[in-house]
């Protein structure tokens, strides 16, 4: 979970000031696929949910920052997200949209006062990651070349390492929700998948009519996991990290015009941005 106050800042002056044109520019098919995805009616309820917590995260990061005490909450998340739905549910897009940027430019203005906030406050830092760039790969709408580098070069940068540094109890609840018996059984599945978007990808670079083979998603899961299963851990980790890279430096080179293709993004969304919260440590 890297936090810097560099990476907070390229959330809040790249991804999240073009996360509602992009939603906007979209056709109303989609704007009504994503909400429903989402799980939310109307893009004001959405936009309000995520403001409300950049402001719960603002109020208790700039205490923290004065030295002031404040009380440590147990949210319940449900009736949290609820609450702050309800409390815009008679406010314009328009209003809503104004909340939502008045709360991202406190941020900016916490920075600028606090420029080592994220480095110096494990507190600050974990809010940060939690409001601001935890939640813009949650609610992505697209995978934007910032979007996808960052989720690459941070948390799936460093997945393996997070995952030793969990207590064994901590592994061992992890796996039972996943449905793998091994570390090394979850991690080889991801080198599955990140060379299949690599695959999918580099094809329809390389000829627009490339059509990607089919997979029987559970038969490739469990031929992936006896694949690697014969491998030595460290070489399976090591098959992640190359993986890894070479998205990397996929997404680095592809186009403007390649990127935003359907084709592309879906493969993006999907293996990228999407898969780190289903297999989320």
């Amino acid at each position: 979970m890297p936090v810097t106050t560099q990476r907070a800042l390229d959330y809040l002056n790249l991804e999240w000031p073009a996360y509602v044109p992009a939603i906007k520019s979209a056709s109303p098919e989609r704007q009504a696929e994503f909400l429903q995805g989402q799980g939310y009616a109307r893009l004001a309820d959405l936009l309000a949910h995520i403001a409300v917590w950049w402001e719960e995260g603002y109020n208790i990061m700039l205490a923290t920052l004065e030295g002031r005490e404040i009380e440590r909450k147990k949210y319940d998340f449900d009736v949290f997200n609820a609450a702050s739905v309800a409390r815009f549910k008679d406010s314009s897009e328009e209003q809503v949209l104004v909340f939502f940027e008045e709360n991202r430019q406190k941020f900016l203005t916490l920075l600028r006062d606090h420029p080592n906030a994220a480095q110096e406050h494990r507190r600050v830092a974990n809010w940060f990651y939690a409001v601001v760039i935890h939640h813009g790969g949650e609610h992505a709408f697209a995978a934007s070349r910032f979007l996808t580098l960052d989720w690459l070069t941070n948390d799936w940068a460093e997945y393996i390492a997070d995952w030793k540094s969990l207590p064994a109890e901590r592994q061992q609840k992890f796996l039972e929700k996943q449905g793998f018996t091994r570390f090394r059984d979850v991690v080889a599945h991801l080198v599955a998948w990140f060379e299949e978007a690599h695959a999918g990808i580099t094809g329809f670079v390389n000829d627009p009519n490339y059509k990607h083979p089919s997979r029987d998603i559970d038969a490739f899961n469990a031929e992936v996991v006896e694949k690697y299963g014969a491998w030595k851990e460290e070489d399976v980790y090591a098959a992640f990290e190359s993986a890894r890279v070479k998205l990397v430096e996929l997404v680095k080179n592809l186009s403007d015009e390649m990127l935003w293709k359907p084709r592309v993004q879906s493969w993006l969304m999907g293996d990228v941005i999407e898969h780190y919260f289903e297999h989320q440590l």
